[in-house]
């Protein structure tokens, strides 16, 4: 798994790609912990280039969203592949997680929940 992290305006652009499985997931959560770390807490963790998420990725994403909510800030998953989707809309997790198609749309959902100070 390869995670390149980039800026889209004011908000941190997290670009996973590879498989995000048990020897990966604990990757994902030390990148996010250092953009927390560094006050970066509006983040878009674009899914598109994820191959293949088991259990434990899913987990990753999960922890990785409270995460950012406990420092009042907020994570969108955005773009998810077909294999990713599935994994969210079978375990509900596209309904406890910030979901956009877009990252427009993500871009959007951050600003609304940075101006309004809530956490989501």
């Amino acid at each position: 798994m390869e995670i390149s992290i980039s800026m889209e305006g004011d908000f941190v652009v997290a670009d996973v790609a590879g498989d995000l499985v048990a020897s990966t997931a604990e990757d994902l959560k030390v990148q996010m912990g250092k953009l927390i770390e560094k006050n970066f807490l509006f983040v878009i963790l674009e899914l598109s280039k994820v191959t293949f998420m088991d259990s434990s990725g899913l987990g990753a994403c999960m922890a990785v969203h409270k995460a950012f909510n406990e420092k009042k800030g907020s994570m969108v998953c955005t773009k998810p592949s077909e294999t990713v989707a599935k994994v969210f809309r079978v375990t509900r997790a596209d309904q406890k997680l910030n979901m956009a198609g877009t990252r427009l749309d993500a871009i959007k959902f951050l600003k609304s929940a940075a101006l309004s100070g809530r956490q989501s």
